[in-house]
């Protein structure tokens, strides 16, 4: 029966107690090194007894050592447990204020470090991430032995393992690292063994900018009334902002910041600088700028008023003055800024020679284009046409204002419209002319309300482009639309008498949007103006792809907003686009007929621009209106270039080499008879050769302009040397007399065809040419013109003549096109045409991408500079490279965000082209419809919420940009117009509340009370 019992477990007679181990005392150190672990003594042998420690106990101390640390040097690591990460950064088994440090860990070791209050930022995803502290280290190639070379054979490869030897201790000298060491590194050590210290450029970046900060600071301690070296401190504070950043751009709250030390720095210096009348004026200048960004306008325009109160004869503060009134959309009205421009005409005029005319002009012009963008469009035009009449136009003895008032109030045409004579043939027989105005849509209640609201306005505005009659019959409601002598009155005597008439009909061109007159004498401000960029002609990236470098070229230049000094050769290659002003070319026409009628002063400059444009408008008139020209001035050579090069471009070449060549051989003889405009026609002469390609033509050509042409047979051979060294000495004389008599322009030309003459008899190479062209730089060095307008013209002929070595030499350099054209791109960096050839030649190395760079360095890194040109081009190259060579959507919306925060914050052109970008990627995004969509899904499709992001990115372009240009009309009118779609029905209401609010011209009223009922009905207003 006993067999048959069950046996449980629980019956079983429990184990005996093991001896409790032998208690140890407290006090022993418990961090031990593990240096004075391994020295401790070991026992020989093993007690034939002792037992090993049972593996189930929590712990036990090891009396006798670990034999693996004498067999390998270091404890065996696979008996080190590895380490388990969790949360943050901390890892199991140790305290919590511990955790793994980022940026010093690898994947052969973890570091340990104490834990920060504040979390660590990632390098990768967070933007504020400070730069790593960490110094560049540099891979070193292992030292091998010297006694090597002393062996009688040679390690057939260097990779195969070697089998380890007793006397082998590299091991143990130098344990190889692992991923479970819990020490840090040894302060003063790199982490990787293979590596050394390389000199970091950050930090001594960092300690040079600081370095330069005390000097400057001690610099205005010691020397306090030195304007300059305060100029430098305040300037240098960007630098010292930018200390440990991660990225070069300043966030708005920086840019308030630096504003806030800058005026505290200027506020300093205005203290201790003196009573240096200039000194204090500059820093004032400053000061202003800053403020901008700080105060309060309150605060901001108290301050104005004070300070013009000080100094009523400063431009540069007027100026600022008039662009902060015109752009703050808070307190902008169109009255209230027409009262502050008339102020500043009557403050500045008053001053009389100490203003220039060209300061008048860029104030009228800034005046005329508000007021045209306001929607007063005839006030504007009538302005050019009251200034144009009363000082080009004025009959002789008799030039008053009273005079003129008659002229004016019998509505006789005036310049640029169909009949007119001009103030000198007027009489008072003559009658009054009614202008032709088709009649003003009506409303119709067959469309919505905003759909009427922009078919009217939209059609009176293209209509009324010219100031009205008492006698019309259109608009004969409308108190803006005909212009009184008494609205003209203000401006007449602002411009100074005996202002050249060129400077007058460069402005009023500069008011049309058309490029200007060739003229290098006169430097004109207001072609750099943000303010007066009203239109670009869009630029799309070329359908077709092509290696050819120039089409690469003239896609690169077909920039929207050009900037370069004007040449006749360049006048002939523009495009004179009206869209921007929307007037007929027969306006212009006639204004330029009616200038040169009267043989006014520079009528050569305005028929050689006439001809030009007639070239693009009216290529069929344009030989018979030379023809014309010629008959009444036989003697300008400036005519004959213009006319030469309007047969070059029509096809006629053989016609434009005789025309070219028959004046050349009438006008032989002495070096003085090689003026300026002989020189530009004999320039153009050669260049027609050698676009051709004809070199040696252009060779027979340089050596031969007052000789007959050579035999047929002698152009396919070299000249004579005769004939070399005598053109070489003569464009020598001319260019070294230009420069006696300061006549820069001159010395460009003649040094020019001297640099082509030494291209062509050396067997085109590169070096002799571009040799002339230093020694011309070099000059112009050494008397501090290397930035002047003639540089530049210098720096334009430098990169027309390596376009032509590209294109017909069989090899070509890159490096000598970059290494020319970056001096020239770092003084002149807004230069279109210098712009274009780099990165023209740039476009083949895609992966190098020095275009970027030398935009960032130059046209984008000064915030002094006021040309939107720079901006321009690089959004427009960001265009055309494409997706393929690394440019996307993002990147080109990038450039429009930083250009629109800096020098194009108040360019109508650059706001307009940014909204239509975001339209445009609106339309692809809506393109890219998916072809198989449910209805029934409650939740909206990935497509949706991109087409919803695209239009929020519109909406919130464009009121940035109305926040920026509260004065422009046609800007706003986009709301109404392009972007319609994207902006509901309330929403355009609002935006028409605005247009009534800062008083801006509407032809139809939004105000009335049918337009408030319908408001009402809508919901767009409270009930």
């Amino acid at each position: 029966m006993a067999t048959n019992v069950p046996k449980f477990a629980s019956f079983r007679p429990k184990p005996k107690a093991a001896p409790e181990p032998p208690k140890e005392p407290q006090h022993e150190k418990v961090g031990q090194s593990s240096k004075e672990k391994s020295t401790a003594p070991h026992s020989p042998t093993r007690k034939g007894g002792e037992q090993d420690a049972p593996a189930n106990k929590a712990y036990f101390r090891d009396r006798r050592g670990d034999l693996d640390i004498v067999r390998y040097g270091t404890l065996n690591r696979y008996d080190i447990p590895s380490y388990r990460r969790f949360g943050h950064g901390r890892v199991l088994g140790i305290s919590t204020d511990q955790r793994i440090d980022r940026e010093l860990s690898t994947e052969k070791a973890i570091y340990i470090i104490p834990a920060q209050g504040k979390r660590q930022k990632r390098l990768l995803t967070d933007k504020h991430a400070s730069r790593s502290n960490e110094r560049a280290l540099k891979l070193v190639n292992i030292n091998t032995d010297n006694d090597k070379l002393q062996q009688d054979f040679i390690f057939l490869s260097t990779k195969s393992k070697r089998k380890r030897s007793d006397t082998d201790d590299e091991d143990e000298a130098m344990p190889q690292t692992d991923y479970r060491n819990t020490q840090g590194p040894k302060s003063g050590e790199p982490i990787d063994p293979d590596t050394r210290y390389e000199s970091d450029a950050d930090v001594t970046i960092d300690v040079e900018v600081t370095r330069k900060n005390t000097s400057l600071v001690r610099q205005t301690r010691e020397h306090p009334e030195d304007i300059s070296g305060w100029i430098a401190l305040i300037a240098h504070q960007e630098a010292m902002l930018k200390l440990e950043r991660p990225s070069a751009e300043l966030t708005d709250s920086d840019r308030a910041h630096l504003a806030d030390i800058r005026i505290s720095t200027y506020e300093e210096a205005l203290k201790k600088i003196g009573k240096d009348y200039d000194g204090r004026l500059m820093l004032y200048t400053g000061l202003m700028k800053e403020a901008e960004r700080a105060w309060d306008g309150a605060k901001l325009a108290n301050k104005w008023k004070e300070l013009l109160e000080k100094y009523p004869r400063s431009v540069n503060l007027w100026m600022m003055y008039l662009d902060y009134v015109q752009s703050k959309f808070t307190s902008y009205k169109y009255e209230d800024c027409r009262a502050i421009f008339l102020t500043c005409i009557g403050a500045l005029s008053a001053l009389g020679h100490d203003v220039s005319p060209s300061t008048i002009l860029h104030i009228l012009l800034r005046f005329t284009s508000m007021t045209h963008e306001a929607g007063y469009q005839e006030l504007a035009l009538a302005v050019w046409q009251a200034l144009l009449e009363y000082h080009l136009m004025s009959p002789e003895g008799n030039v008053s204002t009273e005079s003129f008032e008659s002229f004016w109030d019998s509505e006789v045409p005036r310049i640029g419209e169909p009949g007119a004579r001009g103030w000198k043939h007027h009489s008072l027989s003559d009658d009054a002319i009614p202008t032709d105005v088709s009649p003003l849509q009506e409303k119709d209640p067959s469309v919505s309300f905003f759909e009427d609201f922009t078919k009217r306005e939209t059609d009176a505005t293209a209509k009324l482009r010219f100031p009205g009659r008492a006698s019309d019959n259109v608009a004969e409601d409308d108190a803006f639309h005909t212009i009184f002598f008494d609205d003209l009155k203000p401006y007449l005597e602002a411009v100074p008498k005996g202002t050249p008439a060129a400077l007058l009909i460069d402005a009023f061109l500069c008011f049309c949007g058309l490029p200007p007159l060739a003229i290098s004498s006169i430097e004109r401000g207001w072609w750099s103006d943000p303010f007066l960029q009203r239109h670009w002609q869009p630029s799309s990236p070329s359908a077709e792809e092509t290696t050819q470098f120039t089409q690469t070229l003239r896609r690169f230049m077909a920039c929207p907003a050009n900037s370069f000094r004007m040449t006749t050769e360049l006048l002939f290659q523009q495009d004179f686009s009206l869209d921007g002003m929307n007037f007929s070319p027969d306006f212009i026409r006639r204004f330029f007929n009616l200038l040169i009628s009267e043989s006014m002063g520079g009528g050569d400059m305005a028929g050689e621009y006439l001809l030009a444009f007639e070239r693009q408008h009216f290529s069929k008139e344009a030989f018979k209106t030379a023809k014309r020209l010629l008959k009444g001035q036989p003697m300008h050579s400036r005519l004959y270039n213009a006319y030469g090069l309007v047969e070059a471009s029509l096809g006629n070449s053989a016609k434009a080499d005789q025309v070219f060549h028959t004046v050349l051989f009438m006008q032989h003889g002495s070096t003085a008879s090689l003026t300026s405009e002989t020189l530009e026609l004999f320039s153009s002469w050669v260049w027609q050769a050698l676009y051709r390609g004809e070199q040696q033509e252009a060779l027979w050509r340089l050596v031969s302009p007052h000789i007959s042409p050579p035999p047929q047979g002698a152009k396919d051979v070299q000249p004579d040397c005769k004939f070399i060294d005598s053109a070489r000495t003569t464009l020598a004389e001319v260019s070294e007399r230009a420069l006696l008599d300061q006549d820069h322009t001159r010395a460009v030309q003649s040094s020019a065809l001297f640099a082509l003459l030494a291209y062509l008899s050396n067997n085109c190479t590169a070096r002799h040419a571009l040799e002339v062209h230093h020694n011309l730089s070099a000059w112009f060095a050494s008397h501090k013109l290397l930035n002047s307008p003639s540089a530049e013209l210098h720096a334009q002929e430098i990169a027309r003549f390596l376009t032509h070595h590209i294109t017909h030499a069989s090899i070509v350099k890159p490096s000598l096109i970059r290494t020319t054209l970056e001096p020239l791109i770092s003084r002149f960096p807004n230069n279109t045409i210098l712009l274009s050839l780099y990165a023209a030649n740039e476009a083949r190395f895609s992966i190098d991408d020095r275009v970027r760079g030398i935009m960032h360095q130059n046209a984008l890194h000064s915030s002094e500079e006021r040309s939107i040109a720079g901006w321009a081009f690089a959004i427009h190259y960001e265009i055309l490279k494409g997706e393929i060579s690394g440019s996307t959507s993002h990147s080109i919306r990038a450039l429009y965000k930083r250009a629109t925060d800096s020098t194009g914050a108040h360019c109508p052109a650059l706001w307009k082209a940014y909204v239509h970008f975001e339209l445009a990627q609106l339309d692809k995004e809506r393109a890219r419809r998916p072809s198989l969509t449910s209805h029934h899904m409650k939740k909206k499709s990935k497509w949706e919420h991109r087409v919803e992001e695209a239009e929020q990115r519109v909406k919130d372009a464009f009121y940035a940009g109305l926040r920026n240009l509260p004065w422009c009309k046609e800007y706003i009118m986009l709301v109404f117009t392009d972007a319609k779609d994207v902006f509901g029905d309330e929403e355009k209401w609002k935006v028409s509340r605005v247009l009534l609010e800062k008083e801006l011209r509407i032809y139809v009223d939004l105000d009335d009370e049918d337009a408030w009922k319908v408001a009402e009905k809508e919901g767009w207003v409270g009930k």
